[in-house]
């Protein structure tokens, strides 16, 4: 008897896993071919274990961040881990995605939805530039006793803004062509044009590129580091951030352009939200040049003229506080004990 049910089951079994199975390639077939798709509005979204291998990716390039920037050992080799991982995650999931494009189940519902979805992460990610941007703020508006009670800190020499040819200045005229030719290479895919939308493609990639690679030279060559107190730590917190953000800009458009020949005047969106993204990339930028560089970075005007109250005087003992601190000079402190 047992025997007897134990075989009934695996016929069941057997049988539903045939008749799943036919489902599945049926479906497949009809919908590439496109004949019949997908019968109601929605896209239910198959099991996929990207989602959780992509958070153990990015933890692992997290470690391998922090073991790197602390100098232990392994930690480029845990870092190149993380790198390639997150590299393999983007990529499979991207072409799960890519996939369910072509087999129809971006419908015009699916579509809103995906735009809701970009907008919601963009309104998410002007967040974090706010709190950045808020701590900027407050430690300039009210600065210290611990930073000689200046905005900048005494002692620190910020990146200059005052030039047309300073390298913020033309990082911005480069973030602004890139505004075109971003939305030059949309409208060339409304109206069906892949020819002229590759090549203002392109064109947004490349200075996308240069943005970031001017902005490596600025860190190069800056005055001060991220323990530099709260102005350093802020300031490359905040431009940093800002970059990341650049470069996974300019990374997103360089699929869209290698998936070009998938797109068309209204199977384009993956572009539009490229750039609708790149557009948020544009406007943050705006804001930390203005408030970052040319406001917050504008050095006092010094002067004997300017001392009032003994202020002055407080500054020069800060600062050369703060120069015995940094030498390490504890003669320093054993005397004004």
């Amino acid at each position: 008897m047992a025997e007897r049910c134990f075989r009934l089951e695996f016929i069941n079994l057997m049988n539903s896993l045939f008749l799943n199975s036919s489902k599945m390639n049926r479906r497949s077939l009809n919908s590439g071919a496109g004949s019949v798709g997908p019968h109601h509005p929605y896209h239910l979204v198959d099991p996929s274990p990207w989602p959780a291998l992509t958070s153990l990716s990015v933890l692992v390039l997290t470690i391998g961040l922090v073991l790197y920037f602390h100098k232990y050992p392994g930690g480029g080799t845990v870092l190149s881990v993380g790198l390639l991982s997150v590299f393999y995650m983007a990529t499979v999931w991207w072409r799960d995605v890519i996939r369910e494009s072509r087999l129809f189940f971006h419908t015009s519902k699916v579509k809103r939805g995906l735009h809701l979805g970009m907008l919601l992460f963009i309104v998410t990610e002007a967040m974090f530039f706010v709190g950045m941007l808020w701590a900027f703020l407050n430690a300039a508006l009210m600065p210290t006793v611990h930073i000689g009670m200046s905005w900048p800190p005494i002692g620190v020499v910020p990146v200059k803004a005052d030039t047309w040819y300073a390298r913020p200045i033309l990082n911005t005229w480069l973030l602004l062509a890139s505004y075109f030719s971003a939305n030059a290479a949309k409208h060339a895919m409304d109206l069906g044009d892949q020819q002229r939308c590759r090549m203002n493609l392109v064109i947004t990639i490349g200075l996308g590129a240069l943005f970031t690679y001017y902005q490596y030279l600025e860190y190069c060559e800056a005055a001060f580091t991220f323990s530099d107190s709260i102005f350093g730590s802020t300031f490359f917190l905040s431009t940093g951030f800002h970059g990341f953000h650049v470069i996974l800009g300019f990374l997103y458009l360089t699929v869209c352009l290698f998936t070009l020949k998938d797109a068309g005047p209204n199977r384009s969106t993956a572009l539009s939200l490229a750039v609708l993204y790149w557009h948020f990339v544009d406007i943050v930028w705006v804001f930390i040049l203005i408030l970052v560089y040319v406001w917050g970075g504008a050095l006092p005007i010094s002067g004997v003229e300017l001392c009032q109250d003994g202020i002055c005087v407080l500054q020069g003992l800060l600062h050369e506080a703060r120069l015995d601190a940094f030498e390490h000079n504890f003669a320093f402190f054993e005397s004004s004990m």
